[in-house]
């Protein structure tokens, strides 16, 4: 009887730190931050606290722009101050949310996510300065709006043929931007062994600026469309 006891302690206790383990293994994975409640109550409470401070900002500006003698109207002030938003709050959101979903794609990998560097940090940072300043040039010009408007009226084919030609230029952007930082990556990993300690830096490294590629354009189709909404209705 004695050595059955131990036989069904021992098995019990080979069974049960698997289990351990793997609920350990879950609770783990869980990502952390803010529930899917919680993060709608902070978007609704951004946009109605956004939506006055936006308004008063652009009544202030107006009233400055007037004082100080500078040809903008109304709705050109308030198509730069969008562009500015659209560059400065959305552009960087674009990115943190699209890098997050890349990671998400390789969390089952055993290989933690490595941290950037400090080189990696500053090159990025400087990258999104970069593409705030081009988001908001590109997309608060009048005339550069007024000529993409003409150029979409001239084209224009159908609803879904419109929409599959702006996917088409998003992509063909998308690689353009993507390319060279792809290239360098790739080539470097194919040069590397599966087991190479400094692969998982470089994919993280190819994985952001492919994260960054997207969330840009997507950030300047957003510019351009909600500056060519200003200029229209107003």
């Amino acid at each position: 009887m004695s050595v059955l006891r131990r036989v069904e302690r021992s098995t019990v206790h080979d069974y049960h730190l698997p289990m351990t383990s793997a609920h350990d293994a879950e609770r783990a994975a869980r990502p952390s931050g803010l529930s899917r409640r919680a993060r709608l109550i902070v978007a609704a409470l951004a946009v109605i606290g956004g939506v006055p401070f936006v308004l008063f900002v652009w009544i202030g500006a107006v009233v400055l722009v007037g004082a100080g003698g500078v040809p903008l109207s109304a709705a050109q002030v308030l198509a730069w101050l969008l562009s500015a938003i659209v560059g400065v709050v959305v552009w960087p959101l674009a990115l943190r949310r699209a890098r997050h979903e890349f990671e998400r794609r390789q969390s089952s990998r055993a290989v933690p996510t490595p941290t950037p560097t400090r080189a990696d940090a500053v090159a990025r940072a400087i990258l999104v300065v970069l593409g705030a300043v081009a988001i908001i040039a590109l997309t608060g010009p009048r005339d550069i709006i007024s000529a993409l408007a003409d150029a979409g009226a001239t084209i224009s084919i159908g609803p879904r043929e419109n929409g599959l030609l702006v996917q088409l230029v998003a992509t063909i952007l998308i690689v353009i931007i993507a390319a060279p930082a792809l290239i360098l990556t790739q080539r470097a990993l194919g040069r590397m062994r599966a087991d190479d300690p400094r692969r998982p830096r470089l994919e993280e490294r190819q994985n952001w600026h492919l994260a960054a590629a997207v969330a840009w354009v997507c950030s300047l189709g957003v510019g351009l469309l909600v500056s060519l909404a200003a200029l229209i209705t107003m």
